[in-house]
């Protein structure tokens, strides 16, 4: 306070707050992961890969960028994410829908997190440091200053993650927290969308989710991609594609003949009863 100043009672104050954002918080589920910045993140609704993403926290620069005759979806951007070893990442998800009547969902047991070149920072909305992925990161040199112990190529099969959790004292949050999340939030998605889908019997959507995670290991969805970019372009991509594809043929093959066989990855979570299916 300027010239010995204060706030008479200020620890009252502090308590009414305090109690004030814990009556919010169920209230608003986004409160942990909101920031004092405004920041928002505008994508092109036709493209992928990263490619044309902005992150802006004026409306005039924003409105700068979302040109008009385009389509542009803009999302409130994460501005407290989990950070590992100070930069941010985000996890790419595969599942496989085999059936949208009634709706079935299956969901691959590995993962991979795509990080930044850069420490994570709000004061600069630049690419590098806020749009992880690999087609944009693979492109740019990793800042010299960085932690050491993040990969060269900016990316860790799940198994590492899990590993950094365990490292960190978080082993419990993968099963606890971060696996279920994801499935709860994809289901809900899909299931949203379910009705504006037209079905195509023998036929099959493998897709792929990212998520960022808050400070508490809370899973957000970001994005559902149709037609993920599969290509072993990585030493962790072409350990993890290969038994992947293999798993998916057993599910859509195998099981045609022999329900209760191995599918490898997959785990099924999600089957639609029949007085539950969506109006066709």
């Amino acid at each position: 306070m300027h010239h010995g100043a204060h706030i008479q009672n200020s620890q009252k104050y502090v308590e009414q707050c305090r109690r004030m954002l814990q009556r919010l918080e169920p209230l608003m589920p986004q409160l942990n992961i909101d920031g004092e910045k405004n920041i928002w993140i505008l994508k092109p609704g036709y493209l992928s890969r990263g490619r044309g993403i902005h992150c802006r926290n004026r409306l005039d620069r924003i409105l700068r960028v979302a040109e008009p005759g385009f389509e542009w979806v803009a999302q409130k951007y994460i501005e407290r994410p989990l950070l590992v070893y100070g930069t941010k990442i985000d996890l790419r998800q595969h599942f496989l829908i085999t059936d949208w009547n009634p709706l079935t969902i299956w969901f691959y047991k590995d993962s991979f997190i795509r990080f930044s070149s850069q420490p994570f920072t709000v004061e600069c909305l630049d690419r590098s440091i806020h749009v992880c992925n690999n087609a944009i990161q693979r492109h740019l040199k990793n800042a010299s200053y960085r932690n050491p112990h993040l990969p060269e190529e900016n990316m860790w099969h799940s198994d590492e993650f899990q590993y950094y959790l365990r490292s960190i004292g978080k082993e419990h949050v993968w099963d606890s927290i971060i696996i279920p999340g994801m499935k709860k939030a994809l289901i809900h998605a899909v299931q949203v969308a379910q009705d504006t889908i037209r079905p195509r019997k023998n036929s099959f959507d493998l897709y792929g989710a990212d998520f960022m995670f808050d400070e508490n290991f809370q899973p957000w969805l970001l994005e559902i991609n149709f037609k993920p970019d599969i290509i072993k372009d990585t030493s962790v991509m072409n350990v993890l594609i290969p038994p992947m594809i293999e798993s998916l043929l057993c599910v859509l093959i195998d099981r045609k003949t022999d329900p209760d066989c191995d599918v490898g990855g997959f785990e099924l979570i999600y089957k639609q009863s029949l007085n539950k299916q969506g109006k066709r």
